[in-house]
């Protein structure tokens, strides 16, 4: 299953800048793990803006959010999760719709 996950730090650093950079440094090796692993197809940070989007390749809601609930950054950014869909799997919902409407 994909998802997009937007990420955001609302409001500023949350901890003195060491202890944040820390944080933020140990979650970004944790995802370049997840890549590895092959769960995270894509991960991306904004330029000029504390936020990213990843998108996750993974088996499940709960798989998903016990990984995002173990990343050190989690509490403190907010998160948007916004299930995916494949191009081919559109294409077979849109023929199934076509088959349904008839001629």
């Amino acid at each position: 299953m994909l998802y997009l996950t937007n990420s955001e730090l609302i409001g500023g650093s949350p901890l003195p800048p060491k202890e944040w950079l820390e944080i933020v440094l140990k979650s970004m090796e944790d995802v370049v793990n997840y890549k590895k692993q092959g769960k995270v197809v894509l991960h991306v940070g904004y330029v000029g803006r504390p936020a990213g989007t990843i998108i996750w390749d993974v088996d499940s809601n709960e798989e998903l959010m016990r990984i995002l609930s173990q990343l050190p950054f989690w509490p403190f950014l907010e998160w948007e999760i916004i299930p995916l869909i494949s191009t081919e799997q559109t294409i077979e919902s849109i023929k199934q719709a076509l088959a349904s409407v008839g001629e």
